[in-house]
């Protein structure tokens, strides 16, 4: 079933997860990765409106990112993507979104400005 109120498709950037050793003791790290988030709404910031961060300053953000309720947050810095529709495994990685962004099929590619959790949906400002 579709959900027309959140149309697009939120990714977020992972880091690696901790070093583990392996068998002859060397320690080993996974890189970072691109994964489904939630679905949401890209609206672009068409007026330039600026938005307060946790620093105190004032910023002008390219796109607001609508969420539904209780979406998990997401980071100050971290990396995000919006998509129209949902992306191959194949198409997770930084060239391919690249790729992806100058076709149209991913709206925006940033990082997360500011996030707010609300009662009625959740807020993500790029």
């Amino acid at each position: 079933m579709i959900n027309n109120q959140y149309p697009h498709f939120l990714y977020v950037r992972n880091s690696g997860e901790e070093a583990l050793q392996d068998a002859n003791g060397s320690w080993q790290t996974t890189g970072a990765a691109w994964k489904l988030h939630a679905s949401c709404r890209e609206e672009t910031n068409g007026k330039g409106t600026s938005i307060q961060a946790a620093n105190g300053r004032f910023i002008t953000f390219a796109s607001l990112i609508q969420l539904p309720a209780g979406t998990e947050r997401v980071g100050l810095g971290q990396e995000v993507a919006a998509a129209d529709r949902e992306l191959l495994p194949s198409e997770l990685t930084d060239e391919a979104l690249q790729d992806a962004q100058a076709e149209g099929a991913v709206r925006i590619i940033g990082e997360c400005l500011k996030f707010d959790k609300g009662r009625l949906h959740c807020r993500l400002w790029v």
